[in-house]
């Protein structure tokens, strides 16, 4: 059995598809399958390949015992137009180059955003003589409108009809949220669909984890600590965290601390210098290994949205909840259900900065109730979201798809 993970995103680049993939690509290896990864060149945040990459053309490496052929693309992360540039390119050179770099795969499991990569998927799907199916974590055209990445008009409506039209030639869908399906499963009747959620190995997440390495770069100054570990994007809305460490009452302990990078960035740490924020700590892009580490010596967990993004189940909820840290969740819909569902966290709707404070501060303030939901997330990841379920979905809906059982 051979499996080729087809996505523009994947290790040593940090982020949620890129864990994601890879983690269920060894789990995959684990059942049987040979699996290959076709992928670009790491430039994911920043824009840039990173350095040791640089100049390099089409190759094959090892990951995990899986292999993986990367090929070159314009990498940026600035304008629509150079962000087209750098999708167009990666496709175009994974369709030149993926073939000799390969072997035939029974199945291609296609990662998408980007939408574009459909494209790709059929012309390798013709080539290889076999089928395609598509994997989504975001439901795109429709998240890049609610960002405000493009508008919507005609432009949208030409990108949903691609859309459609990549789903019915597929032999299947896979996604990673109950109302990324319930879109799918509305808008395509007749397309297989599976739920495939995010979740962890919950033997790399807790108390236990913890180290020196991360405890320094918390630093320790007085708590509780309040961790935010991922992307600082625009649909993060990591605005919140700012605005809440900012209103943080003056006799009350606590404080928070950013681990990313992304194109918010530099903005954000303009914000606190001019604004005199303080309890903000930014520690910059961490190795994906110490985040497990991070949350170990962290007391809760911050996770944000900016805004109500459908389909949207932030993967670090999964991590926070293996690591029995209490979320305070800035979000509404199917990441609610979860948290507050399950006993795990606080939530409050997007834009709310005075229904996330005073949620911080109750649980700063409370460290029972942090004990209590912490115990309540790590027993429903354990029961509901290990990446060992996950695999197993995915592993019985790809066999089927690839006429294997």
């Amino acid at each position: 059995m051979r499996v080729c993970i087809f996505t523009q995103y994947f290790p040593p680049e940090m982020g949620a598809p890129q864990a994601r993939l890879s983690e269920l690509g060894v789990s995959l290896v684990e059942k049987g399958w040979d699996v290959d990864i076709l992928t670009a060149m790491p430039n994911y945040p920043s824009g840039i390949v990173d350095p040791e990459y640089q100049g390099k053309g089409p190759f094959v490496e090892t990951y995990r015992g899986m292999k993986v052929a990367r090929v070159p693309l314009y990498a940026s992360k600035e304008g629509f137009v150079k962000r087209l540039a750098c999708y167009g390119t990666f496709l175009l050179n994974a369709q030149r180059f993926g073939p000799t770099l390969l072997e035939r795969p029974d199945v291609i499991w296609v990662e998408s955003p980007p939408l574009f990569i459909g494209w790709a998927a059929l012309s390798l799907s013709k080539h290889w003589r076999c089928p395609y199916v598509m994997n989504i974590s975001d439901l795109w055209p429709e998240s890049a409108i609610r960002i405000g990445a493009i508008s919507d008009g005609a432009i949208a409506r030409v990108l949903e009809g691609l859309e459609i039209d990549f789903y019915k030639k597929s032999a299947g869908v896979t996604g990673q949220s109950r109302g990324i399906i319930q879109s799918i499963s509305e808008r395509c009747r007749g397309v297989d669909v599976e739920i495939i959620t995010n979740g962890v190995d919950p033997s790399r997440f807790g108390d236990d984890k913890a180290s020196e390495t991360a405890q320094t770069l918390v630093g320790d100054e007085e708590g509780p600590v309040f961790l935010y570990a991922g992307l600082l994007g625009y649909a993060q809305g990591i605005d919140q965290i700012l605005d809440v460490a900012k209103a943080w009452p003056k006799d009350k302990p606590g404080r928070f601390v950013l681990a990313g990078d992304g194109p918010e960035k530099e903005r954000l740490e303009a914000r606190l210098r001019d604004e005199n924020i303080t309890r903000v700590k930014f520690i910059g892009k961490q190795p994906r290994e110490l985040v497990p580490e991070l949350l170990a010596v962290a007391d809760a967990a911050f996770i944000t949205l900016g805004m109500e993004i459908p389909g949207a189940v932030p993967s670090k909820i999964y991590e926070a909840m293996a690591s029995q840290n209490p979320i305070v969740l800035a979000a509404t819909g199917e990441p609610v259900d979860i948290v507050v569902g399950g006993g795990a966290g606080l939530s409050a709707k997007p834009g709310d900065v005075r229904g996330l404070l005073g949620h911080c501060v109750r649980l700063a303030g409370d460290k029972a109730l942090r004990d209590k939901m912490g115990a309540a997330g790590r027993k429903l990841v354990e029961n509901n979201y290990t990446r060992e379920v996950a695999a197993e979905r995915l592993d019985i809906f790809l066999r089927r798809k690839a006429g294997l059982s």
